[in-house]
């Protein structure tokens, strides 16, 4: 089942990638091309830097973290509720850009920032529990980052449901999301780690071209910017997807 949702998610995309790009594209570009203007802007440490040079590289890119950082939650957040109310409602958007709700974007910003501290408060619980594993020497070193990470996919996507049901002007608690989805565990992790597996996977064309001498840098940032769109379309469309089947009770088409 869990190949089933991931792989529903990524037709939705994929599979409609014309009306995705119209919806959603020109949004994506509102964020990407200033990020990629403004990392040209300021390159990367050359290789064999000192740790001073290193420092140095960092505190410069740290204004343009923080900007692209910014520019990103609002486009994610704006692209995030287009998409939910495309797919949920079937609402397409006339114009250039899809109007900006700032009813429902506002209380996705809000669920997102909730649902940021209870993994938050959640990872230092669950840290505190395991801790125990690291006595037992090399095995308990790799079965607590099992575990953890395992548990922490499992909560957030779970609770993550709040975050379609804002965008559609529905409301759900955290409760009524993490009930909707009792017994769906195993199935919600599958789904998780399959879609952070592909999320990797999709990033490692973009590492052979940084190899390239000279231009290998650019080529790797537009790689990024590129697959940036489907990594961010598909994420959303996970979520979309299990609010229809565990919410509306939707079936995945075959």
């Amino acid at each position: 089942m869990g190949v089933s949702l991931f792989m529903h998610s990524v037709r939705l995309v994929l599979g409609d990638w014309r009306n995705a790009l119209r919806i959603t594209g020109l949004l994506y570009l509102i964020y990407a091309v200033p990020a990629l203007i403004l990392s040209l802007m300021v390159p990367p440490p050359p290789p064999g830097a000192t740790p001073g040079e290193i420092a140095a590289a960092m505190g410069a890119s740290a204004p343009v973290n923080i900007i692209t950082t910014l520019l990103l939650a609002v486009v994610y957040v704006w692209l995030a509720v287009t998409w939910h109310r495309y797919i949920l409602l079937n609402e397409e958007p006339s114009g250039q850009l899809p109007p900006f709700r700032s009813t429902e974007i506002i209380a996705y910003a809000g669920n997102a920032i909730l649902l940021i501290l209870i993994m938050l408060a959640f990872s230092i619980v669950v840290g505190l529990v395991l801790s125990p594993l690291l006595f037992l020497g090399p095995i308990g070193a790799i079965l607590m980052p099992i575990i953890f990470i395992s548990l922490a996919l499992i909560v957030d996507y779970r609770l993550g449901l709040v975050l379609p049901a804002r965008a559609i002007g529905q409301r759900l608690t955290f409760g009524e999301a993490w009930e909707a989805t009792k017994g769906q565990s195993g199935t919600i992790l599958v789904l998780a780690i399959i879609s952070a597996v592909a999320a990797v996977l999709i990033t490692v064309p973009g590492m052979v071209l940084a190899l390239i001498p000279g231009i290998g840098g650019i080529l790797a940032l537009l790689w990024q910017m590129a697959t940036g769109w489907i990594t961010l379309v598909v994420g959303v469309s996970l979520l979309t997807t299990l609010y229809g089947v565990y919410i509306e009770k939707r079936s995945i088409p075959a």
